[in-house]
């Protein structure tokens, strides 16, 4: 049996390449994920205990527990999707100098950073860890050390990425914030974009963006039971919400009103779609991802013609909000 430093590399090479489909790579991702807690030497969520706790609730959102961070790369087309385009990220920013790159909310696995740092070299890439959880630091620090690749890290933070400031004269090349939920709720993805990518705008950001929109969804269409490609019917009503660099420039997401067309509310649910562009080509689409599953509308009595504003409640309890302004008369 190879080494697990060659069983790293091994899996991280299968999930870079470009001629398979992220969705098929499920015997990768999940070998990847071994190799990285028999590094640690902690299995998570052996014995089935709650998941849940250990989360930590912030004046910005809910930082998932450790737990349910190494449960994360279960997500397969997340994990394959960052990975792939972080790898290209480096690739793109790589100079004479290693590449600086912060990973924000890394859990205790850093999967978006230790398996790339079995195909670069100290001279390619300097990572800092960043996590509100020091059990979840102290565990990545441990995987590092496991590999031997102490020399790719810069250092290690525990802290609220809301709220974390960098040293005088640092800058990292890309940030790495991953931090999501559909429809960008809950957990303070939002928040630390903000922060981080207001002190450091030059900086590429990991997702570039993330897009909400609604459209008017037939829900017997989304799916079919024989295997075929579904023909969905939907009906585009237009872009709710993005953050992207311009948004964390602006340092707010400005609120959209959208009006409702006519169509039959017996056919039609309205839905919420998330679309995220981690890096170029890499993207994540409608069910992708259980960060990119459709979401009802609330409030659902919305009806054709209505006009709704949209405003995003940044807080404890970050989410995007929706607010009927004008109630048809039909």
């Amino acid at each position: 049996m190879s080494n697990p430093l060659d069983r790293l590399r091994n899996a991280t090479s299968s999930l870079l390449d470009r001629s398979r489909a992220a969705y098929s790579l499920r015997a990768e991702v999940m070998d990847l994920k071994q190799i990285l807690e028999e590094a640690g030497g902690i299995i998570f969520n052996e014995g089935g205990a709650d998941i849940a706790s250990g989360e930590t609730r912030t004046d910005a959102g809910v930082a998932i527990s450790p737990t349910m961070a190494a449960m994360c790369v279960d997500d397969l087309a997340r994990t394959v999707q960052f990975i792939r385009g972080i790898h290209d990220a480096i690739i793109d920013a790589r100079d004479e100098r290693p590449v600086r790159i912060l990973y924000a909310g890394c859990g205790p696995l850093a999967p978006l950073a230790i398996p790339l740092m079995s195909l670069f070299t100290a001279d390619d890439v300097r990572f800092t860890m960043l996590d509100i959880h020091e059990n979840s630091i102290r565990s990545a620090e441990s995987i590092i050390r496991a590999f031997r690749f102490e020399d790719r890290v810069e250092g290690f933070e525990v802290g609220d990425a809301a709220r974390f400031a960098f040293d005088s004269g640092e800058k990292p090349d890309i940030m790495i914030i991953e931090m999501l939920r559909p429809g960008l709720a809950s957990e303070p993805q939002v928040a630390v974009a903000i922060n981080l990518g207001g002190q450091h705008p030059d900086s590429v950001l990991i997702p570039e963006s993330v897009t909400v929109e609604l459209a008017l969804v037939n829900p017997g269409r989304e799916f079919t039971t024989d295997g075929t490609e579904p023909g969905r019917d939907r009906i585009n009503v237009g872009s709710v919400c993005t953050l992207d660099r311009r948004a964390i420039l602006d340092g707010k997401l400005e609120p959209v009103v959208v009006a409702l067309p006519d169509f039959d509310a017996a056919r039609y649910r309205p839905m919420l779609l998330t679309t995220l562009t981690v890096y170029g080509d890499h993207v994540l689409r409608d069910y992708d991802s259980g960060i990119t599953c459709p979401r009802p509308l609330r409030p659902n009595n919305v009806g054709p013609g209505d006009e709704i504003e949209f405003t995003y409640r940044c807080g404890a309890d970050p989410h995007i909000h929706a607010e009927r302004l004008i109630r048809s008369s039909q």
